[in-house]
C-alpha cells in the first residue's frame, strides 16, 4: 500500500490533542442527594485537585481516536497498484508481421498476444472505449472506439500473420488520428519489436510497448540460386543462423517434388553455411528444404526455377533483309527459320510468330504476325507511300519503352489503317506509320515503311523496338519472371491463343486467369503454377515465391522499440493506482455516528 499525499501525516497530531483533552477533563457523575453538607470535605479536595488526572477507560475516547485515524488515512489518499487501465480510451495495436508466427510455449507469438489482449479487455471496467488495429504494411482497423468488449474479442480472433514486416509508423499515425482531443488515450503495442519504426515524433503521449515472445533460435534458407559448374549446373544454398548458439539441421534438395540429395549442416551463430548441389537438366523446379527445430518455419524452404522457357518458333518471309534477320537472331529465345515469299506456300510446319517483310500471302497466317512494309493489297494499308516529314511517337506506349527516335529518319512510308483494337505507335501528322493491336485472338504489329528507306536499322532503337514487339507478340512464357518475393506482384504474358488459363497456389487452390490479365499478386512462399490451354494443348509455367522479409528471420524479441526521438523499453502490463480513501471516509462517518450515539446515551 502506498500514499498519494503523505504530507497528510501531519494531521496525526490530532491524536495527542484528543488524549490531552481527556487528561484535562474532570469526570463527574451527577447523583441526587438530600443535603450538600456532608460533601463539603469532598468539595474542598476537588478545589485543591490539580487539573491532570489519570487517563481512564472511555469508549468515547476510543471512538474519537479511531475517527481521527480514519480521517487522517483518508487525507493520505492510500492506494494499491492493480493491472488496470486508467484511461478512458484504449488503442490496442497488434503486430501481424511474419516473425509473430514464431512458435513459443503456448502457441505462436500472435496467439500469446491475443491471449494478453483478451485478458486486458476482460479486466477493464467502466465505459472504456476500445480501438483494435492490426499492424502490417498498412494498418488494419478492426474496431474503432467501441465500448462493446465482446465485439473487440470477436475481431481479435480474425487477426492472422502475413509474410511481411510491420510498419509501425503508419499505425501510430492512424492511432494519433483516432484519439479524441482532450481525452486521455493509452496506446498499447503488442509485438516482438521487429518493425519499421518511425523516424520522428509519433504524436502520442501514452505509448507502451508490450514485448511478446522469448525464443531467439532460428535457422533460415538465406539464398538459393543457380550457377554454372564444370559440365553441369550447380545450385547454391546458403543457411543463416540468427540464434546465439551453434545450430544443426539437415537440408534436402528436391526436384519436381522428388528427393534428389540431402546434406547435414552445422551453422555457427551469426554465420552462414554454404551447400552445393548438382542439378539435373530435366528438373522443372527445385526446392531446398531445411529440417531443423527452430522458432520460425516460414523461412525454412526456398524454391528455384532452373529451366528457361521453351524457344519460340519464328518464320521470317523476306527477299533478303539482313537487318531484320540479325535483329531476330539476337534474341536467344527465338528459333528463326527464313524463307523467300515464293517458298511460303511450301511451308507445312506451324510457327508461333510470322514475320512478313514486304509480302502478303492473301490471308492471315496461323500464328502471331509482325508485318514490315505491307503491300498495298494487304488489309493494313490506308494511304499510299509518301514522304515522311516528322516522327511523333505515342507517349507512354509500353512497346516503345527504351526506344529513342531522336536520331531516326524515315524517307517514305505508307499510311496504316487503325481499326478497333489497334493503337498507334508512330505518326507523321495524321498518318499512322507504326501500329499494334489484336484481331480476334491474334496479335499484330505493323511497320508501314521499308527498313531500307530509313536509318532505323543503324540505330540502337531498332533491336530494342524489335525485342519489345516480339516479347509482346509471343511472350516467352506465361509468367514474365520465374522468381518473386512473397506478397509481391509478377507480370503475366497470357498467350493470345489461350482457351483457358488457371493459377495454382502452394496450398492447391485454383483460380481462373482472364486472357487480358497482366498482373498476378502472390501470397505466401511456395511454388505457383500457371496452366494454359492453347489449341487444345496444355502448357505449364512455374513461379518460385520465396520468403521476402529476411529481417523477420531475426526472431529475437527486441528489448525496446525505437520511435525516432526516443526509445521505449518493453514494459510490464500497465499498472494504475486504485485509491480506496472513499471507503475510509465512509467508515469514518459510521464511527462518528456511533460516537454521537454513545455520547447521547451517556447524557
Amino acid at each position: 500500500m502506498q500514499f498519494l499525499a503523505p504530507s497528510a501525516l501531519f494531521f496525526l497530531l490530532l491524536i495527542p490533542v484528543i488524549i490531552l483533552f481527556y487528561l484535562l477533563k474532570q469526570k463527574r457523575e451527577q447523583l441526587p442527594v438530600s443535603s450538600t453538607m456532608l460533601w463539603q470535605k469532598v468539595l474542598a479536595d476537588t478545589l485543591a485537585q490539580t487539573p491532570w488526572q489519570k487517563l481512564r477507560k472511555s469508549l468515547l475516547l476510543l471512538l474519537q481516536l479511531l475517527l481521527a485515524l480514519l480521517l487522517v488515512f483518508s487525507l493520505l489518499r492510500p492506494y494499491v497498484v492493480v493491472n488496470r487501465q486508467g484511461s478512458r480510451d484504449l488503442i490496442i495495436l497488434v503486430d501481424t508481421s511474419a516473425s509473430m508466427a514464431a512458435s513459443e510455449t503456448g502457441g505462436t507469438r500472435l496467439d500469446l498476444a491475443k491471449a494478453e489482449v483478451e485478458k486486458l479487455v476482460n479486466e477493464v471496467k467502466g465505459e472504456t472505449r476500445f480501438s483494435l488495429i492490426g499492424v502490417g504494411p498498412s494498418p488494419q482497423v478492426l474496431a474503432n472506439q467501441t465500448t462493446d468488449a465482446k465485439e473487440v474479442l470477436n475481431k481479435l480472433k480474425t487477426l492472422q500473420t502475413g509474410y511481411y514486416q510491420a510498419n509501425l509508423e503508419t499505425a501510430l499515425s492512424l492511432a494519433a488520428a483516432l484519439q479524441e482531443k482532450g481525452t486521455s488515450t493509452q496506446v498499447l503495442f503488442f509485438s516482438d519489436g521487429g518493425v519499421d519504426a518511425p523516424e520522428g515524433s509519433i504524436g502520442l503521449e501514452h505509448f507502451e510497448y508490450r514485448r511478446v515472445g522469448e525464443r531467439e533460435d532460428n535457422l533460415a534458407v538465406g539464398a538459393f540460386s543457380m550457377q554454372d559448374g564444370p559440365g553441369e549446373q550447380l545450385a547454391l544454398t546458403r543457411i543463416d543462423n540468427y540464434g546465439s548458439k551453434d545450430a544443426v539441421g539437415t537440408v534436402r534438395l528436391l526436384g519436381d517434388g522428388k528427393l534428389l540429395d540431402a546434406q547435414p549442416v552445422r551453422v555457427a551463430p551469426g554465420k552462414p553455411a554454404y551447400l552445393f548441389w548438382n542439378v539435373p537438366q530435366s528438373a522443372s523446379y527445385l526446392e531446398a528444404r531445411l529440417d531443423a527445430s527452430d522458432a520460425l518455419a516460414s523461412d525454412n524452404s526456398a524454391w528455384l526455377i532452373p529451366r528457361q522457357a521453351a524457344q519460340v518458333k519464328v518464320l521470317l518471309v523476306t527477299e533478303g533483309n539482313v537487318f531484320l534477320e540479325q535483329a531476330l537472331k539476337l534474341n536467344p529465345m527465338l528459333d528463326v527459320h527464313k524463307v523467300t515469299p515464293g517458298a511460303y506456300t511450301e511451308v507445312k510446319d506451324r510457327f508461333d510468330l510470322y514475320v512478313l517483310d514486304g509480302f502478303w500471302p492473301g490471308q492471315p497466317p496461323p500464328g502471331q504476325l509482325l508485318m514490315i512494309n505491307p503491300p498495298a493489297d494487304s488489309p493494313f494499308v490506308a494511304a499510299p507511300e509518301g514522304m515522311v516529314e516528322t516522327l511523333e511517337p505515342s507517349p507512354d506506349q509500353p512497346l516503345l519503352r527504351g526506344v529513342s527516335w531522336a536520331d531516326v529518319h524515315i524517307a517514305k512510308s505508307k499510311g496504316l489503317k487503325k481499326p478497333t483494337g489497334y493503337q498507334s505507335l508512330l505518326r507523321d501528322g495524321r498518318r499512322t506509320l507504326a501500329a499494334a493491336g489484336t484481331l480476334g485472338q491474334t496479335r499484330v504489329g505493323v511497320l508501314g515503311f521499308d527498313l531500307h528507306l530509313s536509318d532505323l536499322p543503324l540505330r540502337p532503337a531498332f533491336p530494342i523496338l524489335m525485342q519489345n514487339l516480339v516479347t509482346w507478340l509471343v511472350p516467352p512464357g506465361g509468367l514474365r519472371d520465374t522468381q518473386a518475393d512473397s506478397g509481391g506482384t509478377v507480370g503475366l504474358n497470357i498467350s493470345p491463343d489461350v482457351q483457358a488459363a488457371y493459377i495454382y497456389n502452394p496450398a492447391g487452390g485454383k483460380s481462373a486467369v482472364a486472357p487480358s490479365q497482366q498482373k498476378l499478386e502472390v501470397g505466401g512462399p511456395g511454388l505457383y503454377r500457371l496452366e494454359q490451354v492453347i489449341n487444345g494443348k496444355q502448357r505449364e509455367d512455374y513461379l518460385a515465391v520465396n520468403f521476402a522479409p529476411v529481417q523477420e528471420s531475426q526472431v529475437k524479441p527486441a528489448a525496446q522499440v525505437n520511435l525516432g526521438l526516443k526509445d521505449v523499453a518493453a514494459g510490464a502490463p500497465a499498472k494504475v493506482p486504485q485509491e480506496f480513501w472513499p471507503w475510509l471516509a465512509l467508515l469514518a462517518l459510521a464511527v462518528m455516528s456511533v460516537e454521537w450515539w454513545v455520547y447521547l446515551r451517556g447524557h
